[in-house]
């Protein structure tokens, strides 16, 4: 376990190492391919949202890793589109100018109240990442041990999550080991093969 761990809400001096983190921790995924920008805002917004929880966990005065999600998912997107949809769109320019063939992704993304209707659960567990110098130390488990306490404590039954469901053999172990059941696998419309997860708090 990581020594002298701290779980704490995140606070804007966290933004950037958050970002970074989730760029190690993500390389080939859509949302690192949007860049620095677009999680910046993302996080910002999850972190200052009624309905959002983003957590950090710190030792040794590094931010070993964190946690992000929503209690509600179609009441967040909804306040997203209605706030920052053109904020999101100037953020993910850039991407969108290198590889025009996304623009239909980033909308679907932007648009997931459709999605968020067809979800196990109405919380959902978006993100989680540790730092590579932290990793195997039990900082993920303490992470998402505390995001479920927190959503329990506001009075959330169920909580969601999705991951690959194709060769990502350890990351599947990892949620099921912390009592989270499959509820369904599904294909994206890119054709990625997904898996979703529930627990109920």
């Amino acid at each position: 376990m990581a020594d002298n761990l701290h779980i704490r809400p995140l606070n804007s001096d966290d933004l950037s190492s958050v970002v970074e983190v989730h760029l190690h921790s993500f390389p080939n995924f859509f949302l690192t391919f949007l860049g620095p920008g677009f999680l910046r805002l993302l996080y910002r917004n999850i972190a200052g949202d009624p309905e959002g929880i983003l957590l950090v966990a710190e030792a040794d005065n590094t931010l070993a890793g964190f946690v992000a999600g929503v209690t509600r998912q179609s009441g967040f997107y909804r306040r997203l589109i209605q706030r920052q949809k053109w904020a999101f769109a100037w953020a993910a320019g850039g991407a969108v100018a290198r590889r025009p063939s996304i623009l239909p992704r980033l909308w679907r993304a932007l648009r997931r109240p459709t999605e968020a209707a067809e979800s196990a659960a109405e919380a959902c567990l978006m993100s989680i990442a540790v730092h590579p110098e932290f990793q195997g130390r039990g900082v993920g488990t303490q992470l998402v041990e505390a995001f479920c306490q927190e959503l329990a404590q506001r009075g959330t039954p169920a909580v969601c999550l999705t991951t690959d469901r194709d060769n990502n053999e350890a990351t599947n172990q990892f949620y099921q080991r912390l009592n989270f059941k499959l509820a369904r696998s599904f294909i994206t419309p890119e054709g990625r093969a997904m898996n979703e997860y529930v627990r109920n708090l």
